[in-house]
């Protein structure tokens, strides 16, 4: 009762305005474990290893891609939520340590490319999310972003440097079928990740309640594209 109380009466902090706004990711990440818990989620608190960085080589990677039966990581564009969720689980096997998917927003400079209110994940988690919203006035899709946290602090970027080339391909051609790791500033330059809700039952929920398919339960499903994210410049 009184931990119901408790989520009842809570309030997230205020929305970045800037980038200037983020502040530090470990904090905003807790703050966001905070407001999933008050949207009704489980979610095991980081016990944080700042010192046990993510090897610069990535060797977890090939195995933890393999064992996910990925076979075509350019399927992976504009499918930030999916992706996410279903490599999460083979990620943190591999590592044999703590992987959180995590969905919020992501700045270039002081532009929201994906901008999600606290009100949008807290009415999604009842209510799910319709075509009709996704295609209302103003809206480029489905409007978050989704990548992992790691209990160092750092993040896994599974899709968004494959979407940067899919829509730039003269320009960021390179950066196609490509994984960024590390610390959540040095994934993309002039890039800020902003966390506000984590979990893979939040996920889980949105993706039940929602009229479109939102992730991937074997292979074949996590290589389909039932869906495009077009976001800004």
């Amino acid at each position: 009762m009184i931990k119901s109380i408790r989520n009842l009466l809570y309030r997230p902090p205020a929305m970045p305005k800037s980038v200037e706004d983020f502040g530090d990711y470990e904090t905003n990440f807790v703050n966001a474990i905070r407001f999933t818990e008050s949207c009704g989620f489980l979610v095991e608190r980081p016990d944080w290893k700042p010192h046990e960085r993510l090897e610069v080589e990535g060797r977890f990677l090939e195995p933890a891609l393999r064992a996910a039966g990925v076979r075509d990581l350019t399927k992976a564009a504009f499918q930030c939520l999916k992706w996410s969720h279903y490599l999460a689980p083979h990620i943190e096997q591999q590592l044999g340590r703590k992987v959180w998917l995590t969905i919020g927003q992501i700045w270039k400079e002081d532009q929201a490319l994906f901008s999600p209110t606290w009100n949008d994940l807290r009415s999604w988690s009842k209510q799910g999310i319709t075509i009709g919203e996704m295609h209302k006035p103003g809206s480029a899709g489905l409007n978050l972003h989704a990548w992992l946290t790691v209990d160092s602090g750092e993040v896994i970027e599974p899709t968004m440097m494959t979407s940067i080339a899919t829509l730039y391909p003269d320009k960021y051609s390179h950066f196609l079928c490509a994984i960024g790791w590390g610390q959540p500033a040095d994934i993309l330059s002039e890039h800020k990740y902003f966390p506000m809700a984590v979990g893979a039952e939040f996920a889980e929920c949105l993706h039940s309640r929602s009229q479109i398919g939102l992730l991937a339960s074997n292979p074949q499903e996590l290589h389909s594209v039932q869906m495009a994210i077009v976001f800004g410049n």
